[in-house]
């Protein structure tokens, strides 16, 4: 969805705050990403940027002439930097001059644009030229395909969720006598097979192209489905780069395939497990009577609060190696033990949970759990000595701190080429 707002503005560059007034931040908040997901992680940034001393403004994006209210604000001065999430609001126009200049631009106020995906999904927002937008990623891989491929500045700031602030947590740490005895999985499936259906309308050789490097790419990283992929494609004749329209759709549509593949392994072995499972997209697989237990979609927030009442918090990464999923750093802060896909990330950062973390089969899969299950006391004491190591360099608040030094260098975000 593209967010485009063309009107006459009188845009004036932020004015200096006095010395007693405190910065401002500009949270771009938006309610319509999977179960609020987007909105609740800006919200607890923003939670973190006022805690630094931050004065944390939001516009609710698409509620009644948030334009023209969010213009007002930005034209009152004093704003730091702005903060969003996608790619939303990264294309906000206004006539300046008679010409139709992005927000940021003609406010010269810098936009952090802080991308949970890969710039294979909605990649016209990776490719956005501007000094004052700066092409954020929580997972650095990614940032490492925008810097190669997209080129839209020259620069590619990658900065990980983070581990929350403890206090979001109610009575966290709690003990395993308090708590219910199962785990967490919050995650919507797919049926691959309704995926491939797909891939055989597509017209001649994509398809061909596609079930081939699905094939080689099984149990790949991302880092691996672009030169397989353009690999492929040469045999047809077709020679692609990372930012060819074409090669990026495909790239899509085997990232989703891969990760929809991965999570009905992961629960298919959850099924033997006492496991809650948030999302929906599983009826293909007509699980029958289990100790798991299967519930629609929830927001996000309310999986947050409910959290530290688990022994465990299944999650899987997507396709990287650089960092782990929101839900990891979710689960260090509330002291569940976090059962996730093991990556070179949690291989160096996390060692002492690797008996937790598993390889993408059943077996491996199921002994996780067990090993959490048959010693959970140890399994927590585990969590929180791991959040502990890793709070000084990876809590939210280093990362949103990060953010406010990397916005101040929207003045050479620029490229030369």
């Amino acid at each position: 969805m593209r967010t485009t707002l063309v009107r006459s503005a009188a845009i004036e560059p932020s004015a200096s705050p006095p010395a007693a007034q405190r910065p401002k931040v500009l949270l771009l908040l938006w309610d319509g990403s999977g179960n609020d997901i987007l909105r609740h992680l800006l919200l607890a940034a923003g939670g973190e940027l006022q805690a630094l001393g931050y004065d944390v403004r939001e516009a609710a994006m698409f509620s009644e002439n948030w334009e023209g209210r969010m213009i007002a604000e930005i034209e009152a001065g004093g704003f730091a930097f702005a903060l969003g999430m996608s790619g939303m609001g990264i294309d906000i126009a206004v006539t300046l001059n008679g010409a139709a200049t992005l927000l940021w631009d003609a406010a010269r106020l810098p936009l952090f644009n802080w991308n949970c995906d890969h710039p294979c999904y909605y990649p016209s927002r990776h490719a956005v030229r501007s000094r004052h937008v700066l092409h954020g990623y929580v997972f650095p891989d990614h940032a490492r395909y925008a810097i190669a491929h997209m080129q839209a500045n020259g620069a590619a700031c990658a900065v990980h969720i983070g581990i929350p602030d403890r206090s979001r947590f109610a009575e966290a740490p709690r003990p395993p006598s308090r708590r219910n005895g199962r785990f967490l999985f919050a995650k919507s499936g797919g049926d691959p097979a309704a995926i491939e259906s797909r891939w055989r309308s597509f017209v001649d050789p994509v398809g061909r192209i596609l079930f081939a490097a699905d094939e080689e790419l099984r149990g790949a990283r991302t880092a691996a489905f672009l030169p397989t992929v353009a690999r492929i494609a040469e045999r047809h004749g077709l020679h692609l780069d990372g930012a060819n329209a074409l090669l990026l759709q495909m790239l899509r549509e085997l990232d989703a395939c891969a990760r929809v593949r991965n999570a009905n392994t992961v629960l298919r072995a959850a099924l033997a497990f006492p496991v809650d499972v948030y999302g929906d997209g599983w009826a293909h697989l007509g699980p029958g009577p289990s100790p798991a237990k299967l519930f629609g979609p929830v927001p996000f927030g309310k999986l947050e609060s409910g959290l530290p009442e688990y022994l465990g918090s299944v999650s899987l990464n997507p396709l990287i190696d650089e960092s782990v999923h929101d839900r990891v750093f979710f689960a260090l802060a509330a002291n569940v033990a976090p059962v996730s896909d093991s990556n070179r990330f949690s291989r160096a950062h996390m060692p002492d949970l690797e008996r937790y973390a598993f390889v993408l089969t059943a077996d491996g899969v199921a002994a996780a759990l067990q090993a959490v299950l048959d010693a959970p006391a140890e399994a927590l004491a585990r969590t929180e000595a791991t959040w502990e190591a890793m709070l000084p360099e990876f809590s939210m608040r280093r990362s949103v701190e990060r953010i406010a030094s990397l916005a101040t260098l929207s003045h050479a975000n620029v490229s030369l080429t």
